[in-house]
């Protein structure tokens, strides 16, 4: 006896879309460079500018960690049947960070 309040169980269907790896690795390493960035901010904010050279090779390194979960996150899009969620978070949060080193490495160069 169905009323039509309640959908019977044959008519759900599951479909065969997945979290994949690259995406998830690519939103945690978005997630530990804006870490990164935050704490090498902090660092540097503490000793007004001048914490040295490690902070500045701990930047550079975070760039390239960026570039790096920008591709994972683009090769994770390009995938098919596949859950967005992790490959945009990783997508956004390495993309934005990319273009605030970008601009904080030419301020420091021209300055």
């Amino acid at each position: 006896m169905n009323l039509g309040f309640f959908k019977r169980r044959d008519t759900i269907q599951f479909s065969g879309r997945r979290h994949t790896q690259l995406g998830i690795l690519s939103a945690v390493i978005g997630l530990a460079v804006v870490a990164g960035f935050i704490a090498v901010s902090i660092i540097s904010g503490i000793n007004k500018g001048q914490a040295g050279i490690i902070i500045g090779v701990v930047g550079l390194l975070l760039f390239a960690l960026s570039i790096t979960g920008f591709v994972f996150s683009y090769r994770a899009i390009k995938q098919r049947d596949i859950y967005y969620r992790f490959p945009m978070i990783g997508l956004i949060s390495n993309g934005i960070m990319m273009i605030v080193l970008m601009i904080l490495y030419i301020i420091g160069i021209v300055v």
